[in-house]
């Protein structure tokens, strides 16, 4: 008995064997697979955990890890990487992209066929006694609305819901309304009253003027119309259902038989007075197998096409033990493809992304939905192929979880044309940081319509003046007659310098030009060049005693600390606080970036600019725990840090954040400096814009001419 038993062991670990022999066709070393990883965003790190022990038992499987996963896709394209773990939302933006994989394995996490499968439900008081259409059954009813959330986990992504409107009601393309206001105005025509708790878009202040426009999309909710309200959500919605409030709702079947307790002995009191309401206007007890109105598949492991046959042998090989117990490299594995709860369930042969997609009814339709005519787009410009590309992505992944208008994008070859672009109309907004900021507004007639922020005071854009220690200054009014250093000529810390001593010293911004410091080197100044524009050149030029104070930020002087701390002259550099600001030391602090917009925008472009960029930065953000790891708007992008965005931006804001904690605990903010200043023409601090060279151009060819 005991060498059967042994027989039979050696077998199946000759089969195991013969597994990872037989793949040899992925794009690692000695042809083994390489799986793209992308961790979450809590303590448990899968990698470092798990990846070792592939290594450690050669299991032919390496480790990448991606930034997110359509990083992990673009890998798979490129053939860098051979499969990894991907949403069914992630495979309509590889379709849409052109991404060339295949469909191997479902990850299911329950035994059934769809991971959502979505249903109406109605209370029976609105059915007719005869067959009607579904648009006569609904009209004028009251919607429960499960409502919306940039929380990926939800069942309900906005494109999903509003797939499931467009089923009931007519679309609204009214040029004069933003893309939202078109929808909440359907809906406010078609259903007679509504409780669509929750935001409906970021920013507060917005929502709350849309829920006194449209009050009878809020009249059904208990209280609040926010997602406080006992009708808000998934199981919210089935009680504003029973308890008389609405008379019907969507949600997820599996949900609603919970609720009923459909699948117990004693079902809910009332569940009689309710129904399943079908696309077509039919209805069906609820104890009867429920009509789906939309179908959401699982999440699915896919492979690049030359490595698909390897990868399904290779998930064969993982039994239920290697799920659960397993601590070899069979279970680290299933860790890895998160697959701890369920096997891989495998697709025979692999499919194509478009073709698994079309399986669930309803999912693929959701998204090939025909828009507005004019279609409406967001034109976003970009300086450099790179950052057009990431700029193309994000619009990918936005547009498939439904934030409309998409982005398109443009490319310019400078900050500066992209402002002009802008301010010509050629596009609806550019990013750019503090720097840019007064020209902006100044020559091109732009203003930040939103702003890059952190609440870690020393990753803001500080500016600090540095001086040597051994200099008999104490106070900024030392600085009068002293030798100042600045990074570039007009931008945030020229700026910030002049605001602060004009002001403490109650002087003419006339006079601080022209004889406040001893001398100034600012590169671009009067086409004088010290140095190289830059914080590190202003920096060096303290150092080396060319200057007696530097203007830059806490980030660029501890970069250069960092490699140049053995440096007896770095030692002796220090800060000189500004009166008023002992705590933090710094002359003024700005966001990091800032998303420019023309001045005359009208309001609606204006909105709807707003909730396109703060919805992306709602999913693609950093907003714990819910971060969507499809696509990272301020992490690296194809390796490459500070692409658009910075990379420890916390989240798109507007202006009204400065007016809360912790921002308005932070004095010298540069945002509102500026914002407060009328006239930038001071000295040689002004510029002539485009249109003024112009009438100079034309005035003098008039004297000649004359």
């Amino acid at each position: 008995m005991v060498k059967k038993m042994d027989v039979n062991v050696f077998i199946v670990l000759f089969c195991f064997i013969k597994v990872v022999l037989l793949q040899g066709t992925g794009s690692g070393n000695n042809g083994n697979l390489r799986l793209c990883i992308v961790e979450g965003r809590g303590l448990y790190k899968r990698a470092p955990t798990h990846c070792p022990i592939l290594d450690k038992e050669n299991a032919g499987v390496e480790c990448v890890l991606g930034t997110d996963r359509l990083d992990c896709l673009r890998r798979i394209s490129k053939g860098t990487v051979d499969f990894g773990v991907f949403s069914p939302e992630d495979l309509v933006a590889a379709q849409w992209a052109n991404i060339d994989v295949l469909v191997t394995n479902e990850l299911r996490l329950r035994s059934r066929p769809f991971a959502r499968n979505i249903v109406a439900v109605v209370n029976r008081r609105i059915l007719p006694t005869e067959s009607s259409t579904l648009h006569a059954v609904l009209r004028n009813t009251t919607l429960c609305h499960p409502g919306e959330s940039m929380d990926y986990l939800r069942p309900l992504s906005e494109t999903l819901s509003a797939y499931l409107e467009t089923l009931v009601l007519e679309r609204s393309c009214d040029p004069t309304r933003s893309h939202t206001e078109n929808r909440l105005k359907a809906l406010a025509d078609f259903y007679g009253k509504a409780c669509k708790a929750g935001p409906w878009v970021p920013d507060r202040t917005r929502d709350a003027e849309l829920k006194r426009q449209y009050p009878s999309l809020c009249a059904a909710c208990a209280k609040t119309c926010m997602a406080g309200d006992i009708y808000w959500g998934n199981s919210g919605a089935l009680t504003c259902l029973t308890d008389g409030a609405g008379d019907v709702t969507w949600g997820e079947a599996d949900d609603v038989k919970s609720y009923f307790k459909i699948r117990e002995d004693e079902p809910l009191t009332g569940s009689e007075n309710f129904a399943y309401l079908c696309r077509n206007g039919t209805w069906k007890d609820l104890t009867e197998e429920p009509c789906i109105w939309l179908r959401k598949p699982w999440n699915v492991i896919v492979a690049k096409r030359k490595a698909s046959e390897a990868v399904s042998r290779l998930t064969q090989s993982l039994t239920n033990s290697s799920v659960v117990v397993d601590r070899h490299w069979r279970g680290a594995l299933s860790a890895l493809l998160e697959s701890n709860q369920a096997l891989p369930e495998p697709l025979h042969p692999p499919r194509a992304p478009m073709d698994y997609l079309a399986q669930a009814d309803g999912f693929r339709e959701a998204y090939s939905q025909a828009g507005c005519d004019p279609p409406r787009h967001i034109t976003f410009c970009t300086t450099s192929l790179l950052a057009k590309n990431k700029c193309e992505w994000l619009s990918e992944a936005g547009a498939v979880y439904g934030i409309a208008p998409p982005l398109q994008c443009i490319m310019r070859n400078s900050i500066e044309e992209c402002l002009k672009a802008v301010s010509d109309r050629e596009c609806d907004a550019t990013a750019a940081d503090s720097d840019w900021l007064v020209a902006g507004m100044r020559d091109y007639a732009l203003t930040p319509i939103l702003h890059e922020i952190t609440p870690i005071v020393e990753k803001t854009g500080s500016i600090v003046a540095y001086i040597n220690a051994d200099a008999k200054i104490t106070k900024m009014a030392d600085l009068r007659g002293k030798r100042a250093a600045f990074p570039r000529y007009d931008g945030a810390a020229w700026h910030s310098v002049k605001d602060y001593i004009t002001k403490h010293e109650k002087m003419s911004c006339k006079d601080y030009v022209e004889g406040y410091f001893k001398e100034i080197c600012a590169p671009g100044m009067d086409g004088k060049k010290c140095y190289e524009a830059g914080e590190t050149e202003a920096l060096k030029s303290l150092v080396d005693g060319d200057s007696d104070v530097a203007f830059i930020s806490m980030k660029a002087f501890n970069s250069f600390k960092e490699t140049n701390g053995t440096s007896e002259n770095i030692k002796k550099i220090v800060p000189l606080c500004p009166e008023g600001n002992q705590k933090f030391c710094f002359v003024s602090w700005s966001n990091l970036g800032h998303i420019f917009v023309a001045n005359n925008l009208t309001n609606i472009r204006r909105h709807e600019i707003i909730n396109v960029f703060t919805k992306l930065d709602q999913l693609f953000g950093k907003h714990p725990p819910f971060h969507n790891a499809m696509f990272s708007m301020y992490g690296s992008f194809n390796h490459e840090m500070e692409v658009i965005f910075h990379s420890n931006t916390k989240s798109l804001a507007t202006i009204n954040v400065l007016s809360t904690h912790p921002y308005n605990k932070i004095p010298y903010n540069f945002e509102l400096a500026m914002s407060n200043v009328t006239d930038f023409t001071c000295g040689f601090g002004a510029k002539t814009t485009p249109s003024l060279v112009m009438l100079l151009v034309t005035l003098v060819v008039f004297l000649i001419n004359s």
